[in-house]
């Protein structure tokens, strides 16, 4: 009986392990519900590029699961280890962000100001070693059997459903350089395009393979590949995401040949504007096989509605990162935004796939970045971080 009570001692002096039992939503205010009583100093907060996050000691008993709230705020809870929960938070204000703690409830909502009193004390500022798995490390957690059911949740709640999010896979990634060989792209002062799009290219290949995807690129070196051997190379590789980087240009007599910058992201479909219209006829025209093959009617029907809404989403994301990133060198880096084309180099792909153009070689503050590695470098994480963040929200 001693024997008995001396072994129960730690169990009755510091109770059983903390877990996340439930979650829910209402009004924008998103509640994680523990098996007991918690503490802020029990919460570790970490700055990253698009928001913040929070990992505790605590067993996840519920599947991966993203909160989307509105004015694009993002709460992701899953389990990033086998003992730390990680609450992954993404906001244009994180700082408008309420981290309040009520008994064992973790409320988390945003507002129109920052109620610095509730924040967690605990901050570290991470370094890009110690985040670069921070997405694709969250694995998936185990079946929660101590989820309350739902006719017990209060009228008006969002009550979880599990989330069969394919966590736990090694994500494909595929990089297409625009151009190559004999095709330079953009030619301004003998820059040519092809070269600027590689270098970015090979960079972001490091940085995603760090970050525990496997990646393929188009082409490593400086040599012509078709349009259609592009999108042809990513079905084959059965790739969950293409990427073609290219960097854009006008015409000399364009009026603004040389005052137009800025990054923008393009996803297949017909063209909306007359700016998306000229971006796509530059890039498609050194492959008029191409244009002939596909006939304006199976050109359409090549546009899978999901495909398109998911590669819209990816586009959203890339642009984002890329910016955010970008800004860090040059805080006015010129947001040209998400557009839609019928860029030929997108028609067949089977998966989410977007062209990024990463900047105007025509104009003379934007081809003197894109020759620099620091800022090749920030479009490059900002590719990944965008990356990242497509995966988070939508698996």
């Amino acid at each position: 009986m001693i024997r008995s009570l001396f072994l129960l001692l730690p169990f009755l002096l510091f109770g059983a392990p903390l877990k996340i039992i439930d979650l829910k939503e209402n009004n924008d205010v998103v509640s994680i519900v523990f098996n007991k009583n918690i503490q802020s100093s029990q919460f570790k907060k970490y700055k990253i590029s698009t928001g913040i996050y929070y990992d505790v000691k605590a067993e996840y008993t519920l599947k991966k699961y993203t909160f989307r709230l509105k004015n694009e705020n993002f709460i992701t809870i899953a389990q990033n280890s086998k003992n730390i929960a990680r609450i992954v938070i993404q906001s244009k204000k994180i700082n408008t962000l309420n981290f309040k703690i009520k008994k064992n409830t973790l409320l988390l909502s945003f507002a129109k100001k920052a109620d610095a009193s509730n924040t967690a004390n605990n901050v570290n500022n991470a370094t890009h070693s110690e985040i670069s798995n921070l997405f694709n490390s969250i694995s998936t957690a185990k079946d929660g059997s101590n989820t309350a059911q739902n006719s017990q949740k209060p009228k008006g709640e969002q009550v979880v459903r599990q989330n069969n999010a394919r966590t736990n896979i090694t994500r494909i990634i595929v990089l297409d350089p625009g151009h190559g060989g004999k095709d330079c792209g953009a030619n301004i002062d003998k820059i040519c395009e092809k070269d600027i799009t590689l270098s970015i290219s090979k960079t972001a290949k490091k940085i995603l393979e760090s970050r525990g995807y496997k990646v393929y690129i188009t082409r490593d070196s400086d040599k012509y590949i078709s349009l259609t051997d592009r999108t042809k190379f990513a079905n084959d590789k059965n790739a969950d995401i293409f990427v073609s980087i290219h960097a854009n240009s006008l015409p000399k007599s364009s009026k603004n040949y040389s005052t137009t910058s800025g990054i923008e992201t393009y996803f297949l479909s017909t063209a909306r504007s007359e700016r998306a219209r000229k971006v796509a006829e530059l890039e498609n025209k050194d492959d008029i096989e191409v244009m002939n093959y596909f006939s304006k009617l199976s050109f359409l029907n090549s546009i899978n509605s999901q495909r398109l809404l998911a590669s819209n989403k990816l586009a959203i994301d890339v642009q984002y990162g890329m910016l955010v990133n970008t800004r860090k060198l040059y805080s006015k880096t010129i947001d040209g935004g998400v557009r839609e084309g019928p860029f030929w180099v997108l028609v067949g792909a089977l998966m989410p796939s977007i062209l990024v153009e990463v900047g105007y070689m025509s104009n003379d503050d934007d081809l003197e970045k894109l020759q620099k590695k620091n800022y090749q470098e920030k479009l490059a994480i900002g590719i990944a971080d965008g990356i990242d963040n497509y995966f988070l929200k939508n698996f």
